[in-house]
């Protein structure tokens, strides 16, 4: 795209950069309207006045200078890794979250809409490798330029609470956190199963691992390595994230709470702690045992462990399998937790048929199991048969209690014992978050040879990251660092080390939101007061695949931070908008699946073809990705189309939740309706100049004032709802373009002596200022300057102006219905009189619709107002059925 400016021909993109002398064509700059069409070249210069403009009013803002009167709403959108680049993906997500963030500003209320960069993890450590740079020098960089980025997209965010994960102001209280949890008994050191590279001595994520099992960097085999590990207890909260999601609305969650509870699982059952011991030596870390029958733990005979299960060592083996034995007896023993007795533990093939332990540990309690009674008896275990009809017997302090009562019973003692009970299911596994990298949260642990594991100190927190001069991913720098790795005990005093893991990303992203509330706090991770006030989040912005893992562990520190007394609020979202994805076109040759650039793609034929080869193309719709050639890079887009029109365009067409195929073609639609609003302006700017020019036969007037008036109300009453519920953009787009063609159908001659016609330019100019910030000030500017309506403050910007509220004289359609179910017609009432009409006035109104008469009549015995998902309004009929009205005729005879 490109037009001519004195003789020149200039690119969007060289247009982006002129500087003010050198463009003078906008009134906000002029005190003129001169531009009378939209081009090019005027909307460069919209955006290079206006955006600078908006950033500089945005930065004023500050969290704590609102009113306590005001409604609170917190959109949060997904802080980004920071990557150097914006992706489509980025601009679709924050442009929806600036949206919201404006128009419930608009509204009035106090909008926290924060940004920050989730900055710690293994992409900066690859990147750095890969470049020859530090990991923070890296990061660091990459912070600012996409700062720049989401600066020029005019996004509203309250960079006043910006902050990166990996500043130590920040991750000093994720390591406050972590050792509350640590005090709350829900963090634990264990073995672990690793992906080890043998040749850089590290551990490797599964994403570093080719489909031949080998390092993606030193090409060594990777080896499965058992290492200690730690890990949150996250199980012990399984039952409390189960209950609360009981606790949001189904119809605002929807499949994501069934990702959830999958998740989650049944929590039929729980995990008991046995100690293990080997020659007379106790283990450090138990055996965590599975079972669904917790008030049957005296009637245990034995443990039985699948033939993949780490402790099937042939140097454990006591027995050996016989022709008619398939258990394999082991000499490591367990400790029954409530008797003390030793329980054998034994290796069996079966153990992957019983339904519900097909990888895990088995618990056996013959006598609520033949199957465990015919292993016990073979081997010649012994066992208690504690099951006495429905009560429990030969059980210590629960015998007596019926099976009911002494599940919970064992459970409440196990939770107070630290041995285990909470609810869970079978599939429920603890949150290991240790990493072995440098480039991550320290685990703020020290290690002593005399107290074992030590937490830091409180006072001496943060456990800051080491400074480092080269980094090459062998090994941790961290083992290497001895300044920082060598301190003396906390406890004893005596010499000991610091713990060299650092923490999984994802517990820096578990309780961010709760720091943008209070970011610069230097006291406490946040402020309860605040928390309790802007908490929980009221729409919560990112995409499904973290639906999930992020979201469940997000729950787990909202759920842990409310029971440690710092949040009244047990769930942190009320609402979750999961974006789909911005899809690329992209072209794969069929038979190698070998993907080419468009360039590439010869689309003379009847299919398209690789060039050269003649080989048929597929062609596609496609997550977009550099590999596939069918990424888009926004920047490209904004220098060629604008800041506004990127916008509008990721904005429109789609719902938010859809995939988004990306292309050009959209921009032909929005930059004709921009240009479509600007004539209009255009117009009513010039008519203002020659007000004898407008003149109207007074009952056209009329007519033509009503109807604006109803279009008008309607437009706010549809885009208000899409906006505040359903939180669907591209509703407002199709409603803002359909309303654009209705006003300019307005004659000239009523344009100006109507006062609908000035109310509907600036009601619609409001209305299109959350998505096209630039634009609608503009127009704003340039309606200012001929307005003559008193309902409106001229003189301020557009983002000082209210949202403009429904008239409740405006006609609403109501949709009948009868017994909740089948539709019996629609009547037109004024939106006051709802729910407020008579039973004679509903009727009078309801019986000029045939369909009403045929199905409803006289026969309904009563009538609801109600308002459906989508606020429409509806009357809801009780007719009885046939046979009802059948038995009431019959009783009323034989009263007679």
């Amino acid at each position: 795209m490109s037009c001519v400016h004195r003789g020149k021909k200039f690119t969007w993109s060289m247009l982006r950069h002129l500087k003010s002398r050198d463009c003078r064509f906008i009134y906000s700059k002029t005190g003129k309207w001169d531009a009378t069409k939209f081009t090019p070249e005027v909307r460069a210069e919209i955006e290079n006045h206006w955006i600078p403009l908006l950033q500089e009013k945005n930065n004023k803002r500050s969290l704590n200078k609102t009113q306590d009167s005001q409604k609170k709403f917190y959109v949060l959108s997904m802080f980004p890794y920071p990557s150097g680049k914006l992706h489509m993906g980025h601009v679709r997500v924050y442009s929806i979250s600036d949206v919201i963030a404006r128009f419930h500003r608009l509204n009035g209320k106090d909008v926290i809409h924060p940004m920050g960069w989730d900055a710690f993890g293994l992409p900066a450590e690859n990147a750095a490798i890969e470049h020859g740079e530090l990991p923070e020098v890296w990061t660091r960089r990459n912070i600012s330029a996409m700062r720049k980025q989401l600066d020029s997209m005019c996004y509203s965010f309250d960079w006043h609470t910006e902050y990166a994960t990996c500043d130590p102001e920040y991750y000093k209280w994720t390591q406050f956190i972590f050792l509350k949890m640590f005090e709350a008994g829900l963090v634990e050191q264990r073995e672990e199963v690793v992906n080890w590279d043998p040749v850089d001595q590290t551990v490797l994520a599964n994403e570093q691992i080719d489909e031949k099992g080998c390092s993606w960097r030193s090409g060594a085999k990777v080896q499965e390595k058992y290492l200690r590990q730690w890990f949150i207890t996250t199980t012990a909260y399984a039952k409390s994230l189960l209950d609360g999601l009981s606790e949001v609305d189904d119809n605002l969650w929807k499949d994501v709470k069934k990702l959830q509870r999958r998740w989650i699982g049944n929590c039929d059952g729980t995990r008991i702690d046995f100690k293990l011991k080997h020659e007379d030596t106790e283990w450090l870390d138990p055996l965590a045992v599975f079972t669904t029958s917790p008030e049957c733990i005296y009637g245990v005979s034995h443990i039985a462990l699948p033939t993949k299960h780490r402790l099937n060592d042939k140097k454990y083996h006591k027995s050996s399998e016989k022709d008619d034995q398939k258990e394999i007896l082991l000499s490591i023993e367990s400790i029954h937790p409530l008797t003390g007795e030793s329980v054998p533990i034994i290796v069996s093939p079966d153990i992957q048929n019983i339904p519900y332990t097909p990888d895990n540990e088995h618990l056996a309690i013959p006598c609520i199991s033949d199957e465990d009674k015919s292993v016990a008896d073979a081997m010649g275990f012994s066992y208690d048969d504690v099951v006495d009809e429905n009560y429990i017997v030969k059980s210590g302090q629960f015998s007596g209690l019926s099976r009911e009562e002494a599940r919970e019973a064992v459970l409440e003692y196990a939770k107070e014992k630290k041995i285990g009970g909470h609810l869970i299911s079978l599939d429920s596994k603890d949150w290991l978050i240790s990493r072995q990298r440098y480039w991550g949260t320290p685990i703020p642990i020290i290690h002593c040879s005399n107290c074992n594991a030590v937490p830091v100190p409180m006072n001496d927190l943060p456990v800051k990251l080491p400074a480092i001069t080269e980094f090459t991913g062998k090994s941790s720098p961290l083992k290497q660092s001895t300044d920082w790795l060598k301190v003396t005990c906390p406890k004893c005093g005596s010499p000991a080390e610091r713990e060299t893991d650092t923490m999984d990303t994802f517990v820096d992203s578990s309780w961010y939101f709760l720091r943008y509330l209070d970011a610069h706090n230097t006291e406490a991770p946040f402020s309860s007061d605040k928390a309790n006030k802007y908490m929980p989040v009221d729409l919560y912005i990112g995409g499904k695949e973290h639906a999930i893992l992020h979201l469940y562990f997000a729950r787990f520190f909202n759920h842990f931070l409310c029971d440690s007394g710092l949040l009244k609020h047990r769930e942190p979202f009320i609402h979750l908008l999961t974006q789909g994805m911005v899809m690329g076109e992209s072209y794969c040759v069929k038979s190698s699946g070998k993907y080419l650039r468009k360039d590439q793609v010869d689309f003379s034929g009847e299919k398209p073809v690789e060039k050269g080869t003649g080989e048929e193309v597929l062609v596609q719709w496609e997550k977009m990705s550099k590999s596939k050639y069918n990424g888009v890079d926004p920047q490209d887009v904004i220098d060629q189309y604008g800041v506004d029109a990127t916008r509008l365009a990721i904005l429109g067409t789609v719902p938010p939740k859809a995939n988004r195929e990306w292309s050009e073609q959209a921009f032909v639609n929005i930059t004709r309706w921009q240009g479509r609003v600007w004539s209009t302006i255009t117009t009513y700017i010039e008519l203002a100049k020659d007000p004898k020019s407008s003149e109207m036969d007074p009952k056209k007037l009329t007519k033509i004032e009503n109807a604006l008036f109803q279009d008008r109300n309607h437009l706010i009453h549809e885009v208000t709802i899409s906006l505040e519920t359903l939180f669907n953009t591209s509703i407002v787009m199709t409603l803002l373009f359909d309303f654009m063609k209705k006003i300019k159908g307005v004659p000239d001659g009523a344009k100006h002596v109507s006062k609908e016609y000035e109310k509907c330019l600036a009601d619609m100019i409001i209305m299109i200022a959350p998505f096209a910030p630039s634009f609608a000030e503009e127009l704003w500017a340039g309606l200012s300057s001929v307005a003559r309506s008193k309902d409106y403050q001229w003189h301020k910007s557009i983002f000082d102006q209210r949202w403009p509220s429904v008239d409740t004289n405006m006609m609403v359609k109501v949709k009948l219905v009868m017994n909740g179910g089948k539709s019996v017609g629609q009547i037109s009432v004024k939106l006051k009189d709802c729910g407020c009409l008579s039973e004679e006035e509903v009727l009078q109104l309801c019986k000029k619709e045939a369909k009403f008469n045929r199905s409803v009549g006289d026969s309904f015995v009563g009538f609801q107002w109600s308002q459906n998902e989508f606020l429409q309004h509806v009357l809801d009929f009780s007719v009885p059925s046939h046979e009802q009205q059948n038995q009431y005729f019959k009783e009323e005879r034989g009263k007679n």
